[in-house]
This record gives structure tokens, C-alpha cells and sequence, in this order.
């Protein structure tokens, strides 16, 4: 970084000047020595939550899932090597965070939230998931939000017991119009028949029930237009910024060269692909 001195020397500001030039080149020094501190050699320890596909140990060890396979790909561009694998409880993974237990949580692990951010750093978005609907040919383009399933009173199928019926309802669904189904394969069974006019689910359970019925009729509209998008991240323990910034270093990488499209399509999630293009900066999610 370039330091300007706010005043020109004169002759007898030669000692004060030189002085501050001093300080001036040590604090210049600090970005170079930080970089160098960053020992690529180290096993990098990741807490899971061994929650398929997202995150997965399996029995001989090795880190399995979309968030390690994302996480050791962006750390391998700057050169680590060794990773490892420690499953834990998802309220147990900020305090080992914190108590320097393991390097990192996975991307597969922590959504981002405000209150998160003040206890642990986090990178930049890679998991990103939303609601979405599966409608029939005959209601496309005319539902893509639960505003307008409410104004248009169509009957919306949701799992029972998920968070898409209480969204459905704050939003103006009404009770009658709302029909908890108790699986996804009953549920496109329903929707076909017309005993039901769209189903709300996650987007990546909305493709899959797609791909599964082979019926090319059906329509995805992902995200649902009036519910959030919600990120996970990579997250560290607030004096790894070095670590942290190599990782998203590594992940502009992995989304510029198609690796990220490739893991995700790996894992059945490819909604993640496009929601990760619509989705805020961690900074904006930190502080909403």
C-alpha cells in the first residue's frame, strides 16, 4: 500500500519527517509478512455437520459433500494439500471456532446471519438455497410469488410441518388453500391431477421432483419472488483473515472457470448455480 506524508518537509521538519517515513515503511511491511504467515502445509481441520450432500465423513475418513469438495478446491489454488474432517453438532461448531479446534467450518455447515458475524469472519457466499414452486404448464408465468397464489387463490401443496406452510400463510395464502403433502412423489401426484395448483418446496427438492416425474410439463420457478435467499459460507475464526481471504480468492476462481457449476451438478444441486448469482455479499448479509 503507498503512503502519503499530509505535509511536504522543510528543513527543520527533517527529523519529524524521517521519523514518520520510519513508521510509514513498517506499516507497509505488515501486508507482505501477513501474507507470508499463511503455512500452506498445515492440515486444514473442517467441522461438519455429516449432513449429505451437503457435508459427508465417510468411514475411511475422507470429506465428502458439496461444501469440502468446494472447500478443498478453493483452498488447493493457493496451495494446501491437507485436509481433515470433524464432525460436530452445528451449535457446538462457532465455539470450536473460536477455541481454534479446527480451522474452519465448511461451506455445507453455517447459514450466514448478523449475530454469527460478530463471533466468527465469514467467506463470501457458496451454498445458497430458497423456495421455489413446481406448477403445471397452465399456471406458468402466472404464480411466482405467494402474493399472487393468494390473489389468484389457487390451492399451493406444502410439506407438513415445513417452513413453506407458516410463509404461505403470513403472505395471505388461506388455510383451506394450503394442503400439507407427506411426500414429493404423492405431491406431483396431486399436482398432476390438478387437486392442487403448485407445490411450494426448496429449490433443489423442486428440480429433483421434476427430473423424477419425467413429465416435461411441469415448470421450476426458482426462487419464489417474495421469500429470501439464504446463504451458508465458509466460516473462520476472526484472526484467520489471511485463510479466509485465500478461500475466496479460490472460490472467484472455481465460479469463473465452471468448477463450482461442475461440484454442484455433482450433488444434484444445481439451483445453487444460479441463486449464488442473485445472492447479497456476506457484507450485506451481515448486517441486515
Amino acid at each position: 500500500m503507498a503512503l502519503k506524508s499530509r505535509y511536504q518537509p522543510f528543513r527543520n521538519d527533517v527529523p519529524r519527517y524521517r521519523a514518520a517515513l520510519g513508521i510509514m515503511l513498517a506499516v507497509a511491511s505488515i501486508g507482505p509478512v501477513a501474507a507470508q504467515n499463511l503455512d500452506v502445509s498445515q492440515d486444514v481441520s473442517v467441522a461438519i455437520g455429516n449432513e449429505p450432500p451437503y457435508t459427508e465423513l465417510k468411514l475411511d475418513g475422507t470429506l465428502s459433500g458439496a461444501g469440502p469438495d468446494i472447500d478443498r478446491a478453493a483452498l488447493e489454488q493457493s496451495g494446501f494439500k491437507q485436509f481433515s474432517g470433524v464432525t460436530m453438532a452445528y451449535g457446538a461448531m462457532i465455539p470450536a471456532l473460536q477455541a481454534n479446534r479446527v480451522k474452519m467450518v465448511s461451506s455445507g455447515g453455517l447459514n450466514i446471519r448478523p449475530e454469527r458475524c460478530e463471533q466468527v469472519i465469514f467467506s463470501e457466499p457458496v451454498m445458497c438455497t430458497a423456495q421455489a414452486f413446481l406448477v403445471r404448464h397452465d399456471m406458468a408465468g402466472r404464480v411466482k410469488s405467494y402474493k399472487q397464489a393468494a390473489e389468484l387463490g389457487i390451492k399451493v401443496g406444502v410439506p407438513a410441518g415445513g417452513t413453506q406452510g407458516k410463509d404461505a400463510l403470513a403472505r395471505g395464502i388461506k388455510m383451506e388453500n394450503i394442503v400439507n403433502f407427506p411426500d414429493n412423489t404423492s405431491a406431483v401426484k396431486m399436482l398432476q391431477d390438478r387437486r392442487i395448483d403448485a407445490i411450494a418446496l426448496n429449490g433443489d427438492g423442486v428440480l429433483d421432483m421434476k427430473k423424477r416425474s419425467g413429465d416435461a410439463s411441469l415448470e421450476a420457478i426458482i426462487p419464489i419472488a417474495d421469500t429470501p435467499i439464504d446463504c451458508a459460507a465458509a466460516a473462520f475464526n476472526k484472526s484467520d483473515t489471511a485463510l479466509r481471504d485465500a478461500y475466496n480468492a479460490g472460490l472467484k476462481k472455481l465460479v469463473a472457470n465452471g468448477e463450482f457449476a461442475t461440484i454442484m451438478a455433482k450433488y444434484g444441486l444445481q439451483a445453487n448455480v444460479d441463486l449464488l448469482s442473485k445472492a447479497k455479499s456476506t457484507a450485506e448479509m451481515c448486517s441486515r
